[in-house]
């Protein structure tokens, strides 16, 4: 069984399991989930760039989903650990307005932070199942963002956000104060919200948001004046299991 979502309660078919989801906590399965452990450096420089959507297949038509990465630097441990399991961040990237929506309604943006670890052959979400040796299995912690108190890290990394063709970098960001201090989440087994749209990504969905500056998620925002957010997704027979108040 997964530490991180439902197992095969929550897996259906690739149109039935796809990211993001509405979610209505009154219908959460509450549990006792293993926390997320979070380890990253306390300062680090972030290399960002934006990204231009890729269009892998003809379905992938989406009005935009170009965004701007930031991503650590290679041989520099950011880590999440959950239960057993093990990831290595790729990036951090930034959606507007939120893609998840909680009881039909959207924050100013979502950040996600994408994780990633190389999973063995034979290891699977259940029994019988079988995962080619050296395929990447994705796990993204989603944090929702509404205007407030300025945050240091985040406002310099919105802020310095352009649809430029080389990368930037933004030096001495501590990732940790880009979360909240409370892991309390939602999980549930998804995709990627991005073309070609990946099954299999462990969400963990924090129910407690970070502000940034307005100046800040005003300026992201500049970037996308469509929005770069996918659209709410059916839930299908899947569940969203949630945990109890945890804090770090």
């Amino acid at each position: 069984m997964s530490l991180t979502a439902p197992a095969q309660s929550a897996v259906g078919t690739a149109q039935q399991s796809q990211s993001p989801v509405d979610i209505r906590p009154q219908a959460t399965d509450v549990s006792a989930l293993p926390p997320p452990r979070l380890r990253h450096p306390a300062r680090l420089a972030l290399r960002l760039r934006f990204e231009r959507p890729k269009r892998h297949r003809p379905d992938c038509a989406r009005a935009e989903e170009g965004s701007v990465k930031a991503e650590p630097p290679r041989g520099q441990d950011c880590l999440m650990s959950v239960g057993d399991a093990t990831y290595q961040l790729e990036d951090i990237h930034w959606h507007t307005p939120s893609e998840h929506t909680v009881g039909g309604v959207a924050f100013p943006m979502e950040q996600h932070l994408k994780y990633a670890r190389t999973i063995g052959e034979g290891e699977g979400e259940g029994e019988g199942d079988a995962t080619v040796a050296g395929a990447k299995e994705y796990a993204v912690l989603a944090v929702f963002v509404h205007p407030g108190d300025a945050n240091g890290s985040l406002d310099r990394l919105l802020e310095s956000a352009r649809r430029s063709e080389d990368p930037w970098d933004v030096p001495d960001v501590e990732i940790d104060t880009l979360l909240p201090p409370c892991t309390e989440s939602y999980r549930y087994l998804g995709s990627t919200t991005t073309c070609p749209y990946t099954t299999g990504v462990r969400w963990t969905v924090l129910t407690h948001p970070v502000q940034a500056s307005a100046a800040a998620l005003e300026h992201y925002r500049g970037l996308f004046p469509e929005g770069n957010a996918r659209e709410v997704q059916p839930l299908g027979k899947r569940r969203i299991a949630g945990d109890s108040h945890r804090w770090w």
